[in-house]
């Protein structure tokens, strides 16, 4: 945890200046600090903001501190692509797909023997049908119905 130094912290009615503090987190637009070891807050005042304070970036000196990427963020940056990449195969799982759903589509009557003909979930047809602008069958078993909203 890298030691900053902060030049305002206002609660309630209480202003801190110029007092020095160690990172805990950082956010998009404040930084979460630790104020246990820090000798400007009280032991009360400690105790109740439970050794931590959360502070605006623009309020810290070290700019180069709280500018860069934290471990947590590569973290979720890496869970994100991998969300991507997973997302990117399954829409190309879906347009394979289209093709076959349009012809079945095209003849049969019910939404449910379109997702027979081709082996699918009804919210999977329902899916690629809305993604690629595919006309459904209105009739849902007998039952009138929105097929692709």
């Amino acid at each position: 945890m890298t030691q900053v130094t902060v030049r305002l912290y206002k609660q309630g009615d209480k202003v801190w200046r110029d007092f020095k503090a160690k990172l805990h987190t950082r956010y998009e637009n404040a930084v979460m600090l630790e104020i246990s070891e820090s000798e400007v807050f009280s032991k009360m005042e400690k105790q109740e903001f439970n050794n931590r304070i959360i502070v605006s970036k623009k309020a810290i000196v070290e700019k180069r501190a709280v500018a860069g990427v934290d471990d947590s963020d590569t973290l979720k940056t890496s869970v994100n692509n991998g969300l991507t990449k997973i997302s990117k195969k399954r829409k190309e799982a879906r347009a394979k797909y289209a093709r076959g759903i349009a012809e079945a589509a095209s003849q049969c009557d019910t939404l449910i023997d379109v997702a027979k003909r081709i082996g699918k979930s009804t919210t999977f047809v329902k899916r690629v049908a809305s993604e690629f602008e595919i006309k459904l069958p209105s009739r849902n078993n007998g039952h009138e119905e929105i097929a692709s909203r």
